[in-house]
């Protein structure tokens, strides 16, 4: 896929996300937008509910994002 394609998926996902506040910019407040290359990097364990997950840029290993979840999801069906 292209990086416009890529962008457009991802703007059509970001409008589901809730803002009950109304503190957060909706996605359109964002006019701006670029793909990176990325890698998701995903730590878990059997012994442990719980999940990391490291968003990494391909070449350079910058670190773009990350998140911790308590609970991991469960496996869709």
């Amino acid at each position: 896929m292209t990086h416009e394609e890529l962008i457009a998926i991802a703007r059509e996902q970001a409008k589901g996300f809730d803002d009950p506040e109304g503190c957060c910019p909706q996605i359109g407040d964002l006019p701006k937008s670029r793909a990176v290359d990325a890698v998701v990097v995903y730590f878990e364990s059997d012994e442990h509910n719980g999940m990391i997950e490291v968003i990494l840029q391909r070449d350079s290993g910058k670190l773009l994002g990350a998140t911790l979840s308590p609970h991991k999801p469960k496996a869709a069906t």
